[in-house]
């Protein structure tokens, strides 16, 4: 269990490298140290840390998108069907490394991947449109 506590905490950190400098050097550090206190809590309580890594994944995954809105250029903006789909794909490979206990975790992810890319294509046209006084 330490050895996949501690592969969840390098790629919680790496996920965070996700978000935009500005607020990675403001908040990542303290979000870091949530998240290592929430799984030793998970651990010492001996519940399970699928469920929880998870969720937590997946909304610190809607943040980097939130905040990667707010500072995208024009080139990312156009590119960011391809950011998100490279982001889902790295979840889905983590989950299946992390979580090989649960059968098809992999499809789950995929599943609120392809609603949080949705939710993604939904809000950057209504933004666009909004953008251009339609």
């Amino acid at each position: 269990m330490i050895y996949k506590s501690y592969s969840l905490r390098r790629f919680y950190n790496k996920l965070l490298r996700l978000y935009p400098r500005g607020f990675r050097d403001q908040l990542g550090e303290s979000m870091e140290q949530t998240f290592n206190d929430l799984c030793r809590e998970r651990y010492e309580a001996g519940g399970g840390l699928f469920g929880f890594v998870l969720w937590v994944f997946a909304d610190t995954s809607v943040g980097i998108i939130k905040e990667g809105i707010k500072y995208m250029t024009p080139t990312l903006k156009k590119n960011g069907t391809i950011i998100m789909s490279v982001i889902a794909a790295i979840t889905m490979i983590a989950t299946a490394y992390l979580a090989p206990e649960y059968e098809n975790a992999w499809l789950y992810v995929f599943v609120i991947w392809s609603f949080l890319f949705a939710a993604f294509e939904v809000y950057y046209n209504y933004k666009k449109n909004k953008d251009k006084g339609q």
